[in-house]
């Protein structure tokens, strides 16, 4: 299992699970339910890693 390191309201996070390659370019990936994942980086601010669980974004560390 690969994670993605990203930019997430301006701080860097890593992505556990939750992405998947995009087809249409090298290293680029897609994230799963995205409007979810940035409600709960504003609820977590000092979170530094998130995972998708069960169809919701948790922060992980």
């Amino acid at each position: 299992m690969e994670t993605v390191r990203t930019v997430l309201l301006g701080k860097p996070v890593f992505l556990l699970t939750g992405t998947r390659a995009s087809r249409k370019k090298d290293k680029a990936f897609e994230v799963e339910s995205p409007e979810k994942l940035l409600e709960t980086a504003r609820r977590n601010p000092d979170a530094v890693a998130f995972g998708f669980v069960s169809g919701s974004w948790v922060a992980s560390a």
